[in-house]
């Protein structure tokens, strides 16, 4: 999706999500735009460019499939549509005891799973010892020690450290609730066919194919969901899937490209910003190990030509390294990098390093957006005899030779799947400050204080003060702050997505 969907790897293990109160009632808030009462059945034809990762959680490594594994395996709380809170789900309510260091989540009455048998505590607690024992993703549940269940209704998450975050963290693709034992069926066997709790059954699947969902008659919000199925296609070109949308063949197109944007018309949403396009310099070698350099390179690029080029306005210069419309967003108080080629030569030539050599950048070729910009990049150092080399590679040797810090240069882009700062923290993070190889000594430090953080304004501080380290060392420089695209018919009704381009299918009918 040119709009870059964000892959989650290995790497991750750090990734974290973030933070909330206790809150009540159950039930998803539904889109306020929704007009007349719901009308239930119907069939939701959804096309996306990206193919499904299948049903083992910890292998989730694109919206697409975090979007797909919530409607089947619904963790224990929702995030809402604003990009900030979270909302009730399986668990009805969360209190946390500081002292005790426990998180106590109390589940929904008569929760089930989708082949009838009772949602309990006990699976809840299986759940995590799946989560935590996931090669990708387990490091994201290493500080909860065990999970405690008192009776049916009650878990209670024994924490190892201080913890504010845990609750966001239940919101997220892979924390889905699966049976006690997968239901007495191998994990082979299950991830074939899974059974969870959410508003949808597996009819059928195929990874790079269709995917076909039926109405869980068991879904714990009364009569929810709406629709009778939801049937996901795969087409990978961004031309093609506009003409299918435009024909009727489709409801919603998800991850419009800006390329194609303006043949949706009046079904084209625009989600509020929340993705930043980075430029990140390997300062483990020379010439990016120099301060100056990395300043003159920021100097050197035309940020609002960025945004109004490749993106085609649908971004804009970023205000720091973090994405906007998350829970706990602060903007640095230093200002962002700007043009001005006098300065960058003046830096440059102040650096006392030797620029004279080709330095490589690297890029996924699966995303066109990405080619433009690192052309505009080229053209950009080239104004101060920086010459570049660029390199397009398919997306699995991109993401091993980022993570592997061995480029000159990574161009790529990242965004939050979860309502809290502490998620996107965690993913700069987890890649060395996003794949500079620089010392994350300091930044865990924030990590850790931030995750333990008790109130709202300490937490705003923390990310004040990441995104002022980021600009003041360079190392990582946000080129773009941009928008998820979404093509939504006018038929469609119900349908409220996060910033980050993920919904809930339950609370969508169709109209007509």
């Amino acid at each position: 999706m040119p709009l870059k969907v964000l892959s989650r790897v290995a790497a991750v293990a750090l990734l974290a999500v973030t933070a909330a109160a206790c809150t009540s009632s159950p039930g998803p808030s539904a889109n306020s735009s929704a007009t007349g009462s719901p009308v239930r059945g119907g069939t939701l034809h959804v096309v996306r460019s990206e193919s499904f990762d299948g049903w083992d959680q910890d292998k989730a490594a694109a919206y697409a499939s975090y979007q797909t594994l919530l409607a089947v395996l619904e963790p224990l709380v929702r995030f809402n549509a604003n990009g900030k809170d979270i909302e009730p789900g399986i668990a009805t309510s969360w209190t946390y005891d500081a002292k005790a260091l426990t998180w106590t989540f109390t589940l929904h009455d008569g929760v089930q799973f989708s082949d009838g048998s009772p949602l309990t505590s006990a699976d809840v607690a299986f759940s995590e010892s799946v989560w935590a024992a996931g090669p990708n993703f387990g490091g994201l549940y290493s500080g909860i020690k065990k999970v405690l269940t008192p009776d049916p209704k009650t878990a209670v998450f024994q924490m190892s450290a201080p913890n504010t975050t845990l609750p966001v963290q239940m919101s997220w693709a892979s924390s889905g609730i699966i049976p006690k034992n997968y239901g007495g069926r191998t994990k082979a066997a299950f991830d074939a066919a899974p059974i969870g709790a959410g508003a949808f059954t597996v009819v059928s699947w195929s990874p790079s194919g269709r995917i076909v969902l039926a109405r869980n008659p068991h879904y714990y919000i009364a009569g929810r969901p709406y629709l009778d199925k939801v049937q996901i296609d795969v087409v990978s070109d961004a031309n093609e899937r506009a003409v299918q949308f435009q024909s009727g063949q489709y409801d919603i197109s998800e991850g419009v490209s800006t390329n194609t944007a303006k043949q949706y018309g009046a079904s084209l949403i625009a989600l509020p910003a929340s993705q930043v396009e980075h430029l990140s310099l390997n300062v483990t070698k020379a010439p990016f190990d120099n301060p100056k350099v990395r300043q003159a390179i920021a100097a050197a690029i035309d940020y609002k030509g960025i945004a109004g080029g490749p993106y085609q306005g649908y971004a804009s210069a970023p205000a720091g390294i973090l994405p906007p419309n998350v829970g706990h967003y602060a903007p640095p108080s230093l200002p962002a990098p700007a043009l001005d080629l006098p300065k960058a030569r003046a830096l440059l030539a102040g650096s006392g390093a030797n620029t004279t050599g080709t330095y490589e950048v690297i890029y996924d070729s699966g995303q066109p957006n990405d080619a433009l910009l690192a052309q505009i990049l080229q053209q950009n150092l080239a104004a101060i005899g920086i010459k570049l080399k660029l390199t397009g590679l398919e997306t699995g040797a991109f993401v091993g030779e980022a993570f592997g810090v061995k480029s000159d240069m990574v161009l790529w882009s990242y965004g939050a799947i979860s309502p809290d700062m502490f998620d996107p923290i965690g993913w700069i993070l987890g890649t060395s400050w996003l794949f500079t190889g620089d010392d994350t000594k300091r930044l865990k430090a924030e990590y850790d204080a931030y995750n333990a953080a008790q109130s709202d304004a300490a937490k705003l501080t923390i990310v004040t003060q990441i995104q002022d380290e980021n600009l003041q060392t360079g190392q990582a420089l946000p080129l773009a702050s941009f928008q998820v695209l979404q093509g939504v018919s006018s038929k469609v009704r119900g349908f409220a997505s996060a910033p980050w381009g993920m919904y809930y299918w339950d609370p969508i009918w169709l109209q007509g």
